[in-house]
């Protein structure tokens, strides 16, 4: 056994905090965008862009410009403070593969944000472009909270305490590795399917709940069928985590960050379910619509957690001293 002096670098109290800033921020641009376009503001500022109406700094004379300006601002400070954080997180601990694909992630994702923002006003909204741009934004928030979380757990580790690095060295089966990811793969189509029905104005084409149109098959026809499917698909999650959790009962001593996770993930699946039920009750009252966007974003960042902890870890401090 060779010997080695290996020095270990602990994530600063400063890195960490300019995570959650980064967190939060990217959080508040998927938010405030969303809203955005629910309100109609998302041409506040006219085909322009960079400029809106033509200045720098516009004429706050109406809500919508107001808003729209304000997203475009948010989305340049954050998205600033985002790539800063994941660059500084690489060229400190790069030699984790965790850090570099969710600083890769981050930093890409937010850059097609802010293209897809800009097609989006060049070609005044079209619903395919609005729901690539919140996927997108999830994808970027995701990678930023989830290089905030590695960092944290391991600095936690440096400091030997118990942290989430430790849950995965104890690893879990192969088969509920697959499960957990593919529920993550048909989350984020839901999300498209459900951003482009929503950019569409098809959310209201099935009145009442849990009927559609007084019906419970109406059929996949037109802005009908796309609303159905949106319900089918919400059904279809709930069905997906209650055997996840029932796939984790026997694993929940050993691996209490997953079963934990899963318990929260189904909580989140059924607030989303009748957050949207309000959504179509109340039809389509904007704080409904707000609080069914923030508890998906919520929920996606639970199960892009779920799908980090399903990885196993290797700790290379260790092995480089073997």
């Amino acid at each position: 056994m060779r010997s080695a002096t290996v020095v270990t670098r602990i994530p600063s109290k400063w890195l960490l905090a300019l995570g959650v800033v980064a967190s939060f921020g990217m959080f508040l641009i998927n938010f405030i965008g969303f809203l955005d376009t629910q309100t109609g503001s998302a041409e506040g500022c006219g085909p322009d862009w960079p400029l809106c109406n033509g200045q720098v700094i516009p004429a706050m004379d109406n809500t919508h410009v107001i808003i729209e300006f304000l997203h475009r601002f948010l989305v340049g400070f954050f998205a600033l403070v985002a790539v800063a954080f994941a660059i500084w997180a690489w060229t400190r601990f790069g030699r984790w593969l965790e850090v570099k694909l969710f600083a890769a992630v981050a930093i890409g994702f937010v850059i097609i944000q802010s293209l897809l923002g800009a097609l989006a006003v060049v070609f005044v909204n079209p619903p395919e472009v609005l729901a690539l741009h919140l996927g997108f934004g999830l994808l970027g928030m995701v990678g930023v909270v989830l290089l905030t979380v590695f960092l944290f757990q391991y600095r936690a580790r440096c400091l030997s305490r118990q942290n989430g690095l430790d849950d995965r060295e104890r690893g879990v089966g192969r088969k509920l590795v697959l499960w957990i990811r593919w529920i993550w793969v048909y989350v984020f189509i839901a999300i498209y399917v459900g951003s482009y029905i929503s950019f569409r104005g098809a959310a209201t084409a099935c009145t009442g709940w849990p009927l559609c149109n007084g019906q419970v098959f109406p059929g996949f026809a037109g802005n009908v069928g796309l609303a159905f499917l949106h319900r089918l698909i919400a059904l279809g999650l709930a069905v997906l985590v209650i055997f996840l959790l029932y796939f984790l009962r026997t694993t929940r001593t050993t691996r209490g960050d997953l079963f934990r996770g899963a318990i929260w993930l189904l909580v989140l699946t059924v607030l989303q379910i009748a957050s949207g039920a309000w959504l179509i009750l109340s039809l389509i009252d904007l704080n409904a619509d707000l609080l069914h966007v923030s508890l998906l974003m919520i929920l996606f960042t639970i199960l892009s957690y779920l799908v980090l902890q399903s990885f196993p870890f290797r700790d290379r401090t260790r092995s480089e001293l073997q």
